[in-house]
């Protein structure tokens, strides 16, 4: 015998049907789902509102204490860029010199 093929059609339809039989699924109107999908809703809204004053109350609790706590003034710091000199043609002037066309 050769190696065994793809199982026939009505076999694989068959086992679509046996698993869309639900005599002992519990049955599901649709006002329960769409509560279920409102309650979740609700829900999430409220984790998200108690989350963001939760945040608000430790953010504002850290600002008064860095308040208190008074820090010397910042001493001004040398930059670290090098401040421009003018301009300086003669840097570039020996492209004008070799002719080189780019």
């Amino acid at each position: 015998m050769g190696p065994p093929g793809p199982p026939p059609l009505h076999t694989l339809l068959g086992l679509a049907w046996a698993l869309l039989d639900c005599t002992g699924c519990p049955q599901l109107s649709g006002g329960l789902i769409a509560g279920l999908v409102v309650g979740d809703l609700l829900l999430t809204l409220l984790i998200a509102l108690a989350v963001y004053c939760l945040a608000g109350k430790i953010h504002h609790l850290r600002g008064s204490a860095q308040a208190e706590v008074k820090k010397p003034p910042a001493t001004e710091m040398e930059s670290p860029y090098q401040e421009l000199q003018g301009q300086r043609l003669d840097i570039y002037s020996d492209l004008k010199k070799s002719g080189a066309n780019y």
